[in-house]
């Protein structure tokens, strides 16, 4: 039996302010154990002021404040109590000697820190090894707006990496700042980065079943000047991100400006958080996201009543903001978001960047205004979720604001019984977008996608619209047993596992359309149906073309093998993939007699075909990467030879998703960021799609180029792509260079009709960074560059 799952803006990096916003699980780190420390005590209602111990304990901060507290030792504060003024306890907790501890003792309700409008209340800086809980947190002042105001504020200073932060059970409510966007600003939970000279970030953090309330204006908030990379608009790069960091089981609620915003983070998980009622003031806020982050992963939270009041070009539940790769939305509820449930805001021109995010098995109820909005994104994804939008509503389900789009919709149900629709903008047309085996029903606009998969048949939702307050209480949107949504998906590389209930989503069978996944196929039965290694013992699954057949005689793996006995012959299938997705073609290979060639590859992928080939005698292991489509779900898989009088033979074919390092190597978001020259260089003569780089004199040195991180140090890759001259003769080359000191790699064409070129370079040790360029060599004309890969070997 199915049940369910138990279930912004950016900061001032150094001087440069950036303005208006454009706006699989991590564990929990383990908490330390505390060593042997002394215990120290604050009752604020006594008559005067003692010692620190149980007998005479302080009666106001200044104990603590005048305290250098050590590893092990704890801070409690007498329940039922209120301390005004600033908090500063001063002091570390240590690895060894475990963390330092601020909570309550007693019985009653949660002693009070009260700042009192001053800055802070709680305050703790260039410290670490502390955990801070059980207690209620305000700082009021007399004046709202009147300075920066945080209820807890922990900061490093030109400190270097400080360790081990937990932050729980806190209730902060009632901090009335100001409405300053820094990252230093007014917030009810505020962890910054300052400083000029040293670099430095938090590791270990941990914020977790908070209550935070009536707040200006940011819920939980963190920043850092040390922040500094391209894809936030930085020329250089300082970025020095915060790792392991945790943002769980926390509700926030009526703030001014964002709910919950992780900045400046590597890896880091915000999940089962409650956001409502946010961003109740007049600049840019959304309800839960983040910022200059990657990798972040967005799960399981709920936002609803997002507000977006003049001056609010944003109000969504949730948001990939730019300076973000690879972010993951998932298994979120979103409903009742007066701007709608997603923004993908790789905005504000010059190489602001927000790519590889997958927004994925979530709910989104009664999202207001516009459900999808893009103003800019590449490369990424926007699958398998459920949107219904009631009788009455005019919320379009996309709509595009500006910026560069490259967004493939695949496997989601629109239930759509409002009258809105498509909104697309110039020079941002549909065909940004890759539409494929989604289901729309209700009302269907003139703007209504194209999909070549489309479904326009009632899903027979279990009972749409019902869904209330908690992330639980969507079960009206789950299939029933007649729904023409079951096995209709398309195949989704890396797609998490599961779907919004904790139903196993098949890998290799096809997938049910939207957030949940009603039927359990076998993706062991799948894999055999397409006997990709022919131990079927038939040529099963596949098409034959001339002398094709299998034999026993010889094989890679297993007993039996494709043999190819005269040429040319062939066999092919189909198999499922994902549009504007980057796959490998492999397989193994032989031939009888030396130099006759064999050939495992690729047709029909929305591009120029993709083949790898050997000639050997020996089993030779064959492969090469291509990029689909926008309409694709299928791709023709075929083992060839196309001369030669002795038999070839192929073994363990396999078309695989890889990771593709290369941003917008499509080029199909309609503008070159983030490959860098200062020129807008895009033509339409594209290999696959509708743009390709274009690269001639005009440029400086001639080239288009990106600078690609997260690389594997003493690593090879393989870099590939389509590439053409306009005119014969012209060199065109894609190239890479600082990989390893100053070598260079580089494949190149003279022909004015597209081919494959590829080249591989290996990192130096250490190296986790290079260049690719489209470079034209010499000649006259353009060069032109497409479907350009990246790939680990």
């Amino acid at each position: 039996m199915r049940h369910p799952t138990d279930i912004r803006r950016a900061f001032t990096v150094a001087v440069v302010t950036l303005l208006m916003a454009c706006a699989a699980v991590v564990l929990t780190p383990a908490v330390r154990a505390h060593a042997a420390g002394s215990t120290y005590y604050v009752d604020c209602s006594a008559a005067s002021n003692g010692t620190g111990t149980s007998g005479s304990p302080w009666n106001s901060p200044a104990g603590p404040n005048g305290t250098t507290f050590a590893p092990g030792d704890q801070l409690l504060f007498k329940r039922g109590t209120t301390c005004s003024g600033l908090l500063h306890p001063l002091g570390s907790g240590s690895a060894a000697g475990g963390s330092i501890t601020m909570s309550a003792y007693g019985t009653g309700a949660l002693p009070i820190i009260a700042g009192g409008g001053g800055t802070d209340a709680i305050y703790l800086y260039n410290q670490e090894y502390w955990e801070i809980s059980d207690l209620e947190v305000t700082n009021t002042g007399a004046v709202t707006g009147a300075n920066e105001r945080r209820g807890v504020y922990v900061v490093l200073e030109n400190y270097g990496t400080g360790h081990h932060y937990k932050v729980s059970n806190l209730t902060v409510h009632d901090v009335n700042g100001t409405e300053s966007k820094a990252g230093d600003g007014s917030a009810g939970i505020q962890f910054s980065v300052i400083g000029t000279t040293t670099a430095s970030s938090f590791d270990d953090l941990v914020i977790d079943g908070n209550t935070v309330s009536n707040i200006h204006r940011s819920g939980i908030n963190m920043g850092s000047v040390w922040g500094c990379r391209p894809s936030i608009g930085c020329g250089s790069t300082n970025w020095t991100p915060f790792t392991n960091v945790v943002v769980q089981n926390n509700t926030v609620h009526d703030t001014s400006g964002d709910g919950i915003v992780v900045q400046n983070s590597q890896g880091a998980v915000m999940q089962h958080n409650v956001v409502y009622n946010a961003a109740k003031g007049n600049t840019a806020n959304a309800g839960i996201w983040a910022w200059d982050s990657d990798n972040t992963v967005i799960q399981y939270n709920e936002a609803y009543g997002t507000q977006k009041n003049s001056g609010n070009s944003d109000g969504q539940g949730f948001d990939v903001d730019y300076g973000q790769d690879g972010t993951i939305i998932q298994y979120n509820y979103s409903h009742d978001n007066a701007g709608g449930f997603i923004l993908f805001c790789g905005c504000g021109g010059g190489m602001h960047l927000a790519s590889n995010a997958a927004v994925r098995y979530n709910v989104s109820q009664n999202d207001r205004l516009r459900v999808i909005t893009m103003d800019g994104s590449q490369d990424s994804t926007f699958y398998n979720n459920t949107v219904y939008l009631p009788s009455g509503s005019t919320a379009n389900v996309l709509e595009v604001t500006g910026a560069w789009n490259d967004l493939t919709l695949a496997n989601n149900i629109i239930y759509n019984l409002g009258s809105g629709g498509y909104v697309y903008t110039s020079g941002q047309p549909a065909s940004n977008f890759a539409w494929r085996n989604n289901l729309f029903y209700g009302n269907h606009p003139a703007s209504e996608p194209s999909d070549p998969g489309k479904i326009t048949a009632d899903p027979l939702l279990s009972s749409p619209g019902t869904g209330g307050a908690g992330i639980g209480s969507v079960t009206g949107y789950q299939l029933t047993a007649s729904s023409p949504a079951i096995g209709a998906g398309v195949v989704i590389p890396d797609n998490g596992g599961q779907d919004y209930w904790g139903s196993t989503v098949p890998s290799v069978c096809a997938p049910d359309i939207g957030a949940d996944q009603y039927s359990s196929p076998s993706d062991t039965t799948c894999v055999a149906n397409e006997n990709l290694g022919f131990e079927k013992g038939t040529t099963s699954a596949w098409s034959k073309w001339n002398n094709a057949s299998v034999t026993n005689s010889t094989s890679h793996t297993g007993t039996w093998a494709a043999k190819i006995t005269s040429s040319p012959a062939s066999l092919e299938q189909s198999v499922p993939v994902a549009p504007r997705t980057t796959y490998r073609v492999s397989g193994w290979v032989k031939s009888d007699t030396a130099g006759e060639v064999m050939n495992v590859g690729v047709k029909n992928t929305g591009g120029l075909e993709t083949v790898a080939s050997a000639s050997g005698t020996s089993w030779t292991f064959v492969s090469a990467d291509f990029t689909t489509g926008a309409t694709n779900n299928t791709v023709r898989l075929y083992c060839y030879k196309s001369s030669g009088t002795g038999s070839g033979y192929c073994d363990d074919m396999a078309v695989t998703p890889v990771k593709n390092y290369a941003i917008n190597g499509n080029f199909e978001s309609g503008h070159t960021v983030p490959w860098r020259n200062g020129d807008f260089s895009l033509t339409s003569t594209a290999a696959n799609g509708n743009a390709a780089a274009l690269t001639n004199s005009s440029l400086s040195g001639s080239t288009l180029f990106q600078i690609l991180t997260g690389l594997t140090p003493n690593t090879t890759y393989r870099l590939t792509g389509s590439l053409a001259s306009q005119t014969a003769g012209t060199t065109t080359a894609l190239e890479a260079k600082l990989y390893n000191g100053s070598a260079v790699t580089s494949a190149s064409t003279t022909s004015s009709t597209y081919s494959k070129q590829s080249t591989t370079f290996t990192t130096g040790a250490g190296v986790t960074t290079a260049r690719i360029y489209c470079h034209l060599v010499s000649g006259s004309g353009d060069g032109y560059c497409d479907e350009v890969t990246l790939t680990q070997q």
